[in-house]
């Protein structure tokens, strides 16, 4: 049962309407999924989806374990990686573009201190785009998603929606 309500609502002002502003709805659809992964090499993963995890803006989340050390990144909390040791303290790095590998100093715009955030996203993708028309090399391989990248995800989806409503493993050939 979710509250649904009875008029227009500007983007990020729920927290302003009253209880009276809206009416219960009962949902039908699914708002939370596990996805089990397994991977050629022999690796496991996980990946949950929700649209009802109370106090959740609008956290992407990643983190990869290992057998000595784990690395988590929060999109909340952008721009903070912990890193988790097994045999040493963990760690907790601030992202300072001074210390960034000559890779990654381009994508970061703002200096240490300053949040790199969802807007930037589109920015970085968009400057991608557009350095890779002005190098007006199209046989070059892009570093930035690709119409074959979405249809890779699709086909990704749809073995998922194959394996829930089969309740088995899918293969999704690469």
């Amino acid at each position: 049962m979710r509250h649904k309500p009875t008029g227009p609502v500007e983007t990020f002002t729920g927290k302003l309407q009253a209880a009276s502003d809206t009416v219960e709805q009962v949902i039908t659809s699914e708002d939370y999924a596990s996805v089990l992964l397994r991977y050629t090499n022999g690796a496991r993963g996980v990946m949950t989806v929700s649209q009802i995890s109370a106090g959740r803006k609008n956290q992407l989340r990643f983190e990869i374990n290992g057998a000595q050390s784990s690395l988590a990144w929060d999109g909340e909390r952008p721009n903070e990686l912990w890193i988790g040791h097994r045999n040493q303290p963990n760690e907790h790095l601030l992202k300072d573009p001074s210390l960034l590998a000559p890779e990654a100093q381009p994508f970061a715009s703002y200096p240490g201190g300053h949040n790199e955030g969802y807007p930037d996203t589109f920015k970085q993708l968009y400057r991608a785009i557009y350095r890779y028309i002005d190098a007006g090399d199209t046989t070059a391989k892009p570093d930035f998603p690709t119409f074959e990248d979405g249809h890779r995800a699709l086909r990704l989806n749809e073995a998922i929606l194959q394996s829930a409503r089969e309740e088995r493993w899918i293969s999704l050939n690469a």
